[in-house]
This record gives C-alpha cells, sequence and structure tokens, in this order.
C-alpha cells in the first residue's frame, strides 16, 4: 500500500472488469473515499459532474509483424483508462477506491445492472 501526500495529485490506472462490461463502451464511476470524505469522477458527464477526480482514455498504437503473413507491421491499438486523483479536500488516513460499472443487461429490470466493487488505493498522510 502506498502513501501519499495531502495537496497532491495522485494518477492511477483503473481497470474495471465485469461481464458484459466493457470500459470503452459502458458508462462508470470512481469514488474515492477517506476517513471524512470522498470525490467522485464520472466516465461520461451525462452520469454527473466530477468532483476531484478526473477520468480519461489514452490508446496506444503498436506495431506488430505477422510471422504468418507476407505483408507489413500490423497495428495494435490498445488503451488504458486512468483518474487523477485531487487529495487536496481528503482526510489523512486510508483511502478505498469505489468503482461502480453500469453494465448493459436485457434481463435486468431497467436494463442497466449495477456492479460495484471497493479496493484499497494506499494511505493519505500529511507532508
Amino acid at each position: 500500500m502506498a502513501d501519499f501526500i495531502k495537496g497532491t495529485k495522485v494518477k492511477f490506472a483503473i481497470n474495471i472488469e465485469a461481464p458484459g462490461f466493457s470500459m470503452d463502451r459502458d458508462d462508470f464511476e470512481i469514488e474515492v473515499m477517506s476517513p471524512r470524505g470522498s470525490v467522485k469522477g464520472y466516465s461520461s458527464s451525462e452520469l454527473g459532474a466530477s468532483s476531484g477526480i478526473v477520468i480519461y482514455e489514452e490508446k496506444a498504437t503498436a506495431s506488430s509483424t505477422a510471422e504468418d503473413s507476407d505483408s507489413s507491421d500490423e497495428k495494435e491499438t490498445t488503451s488504458t483508462w486512468y483518474a487523477i486523483l485531487d487529495t487536496a479536500n481528503l482526510s489523512v488516513g486510508p483511502l478505498r477506491v469505489v468503482a461502480t460499472a453500469y453494465i448493459p443487461d436485457e434481463h435486468d429490470i431497467d436494463g442497466i445492472r449495477k456492479e460495484v466493487a471497493v479496493a484499497r488505493l494506499g494511505k493519505l498522510i500529511n507532508k
């Protein structure tokens, strides 16, 4: 578990996995909770206004040579999602990340199933 200094901005990768869910296609939100407060960020502005967390996607293109083909390089695009957390408005102590995925599911009453996962991020300390 990492220590972070209060008042800094922390960048971390987001990887939400659930059956039927794609971070590139479906909505999700990230909340970071401290002992006396929390901040939220959203993958889409339609979910709400972010408060203290910026969520974004970085795409990278890698070249790979096909072994079984006489063609030239093939391009493969991968993406990684990140969050930048502003710790200024959080209290010192353990930080937890709460990820909420909104998963399309025709069997759910309103067509969207909500799944929540919690993980430890680290500890917020004073300088």
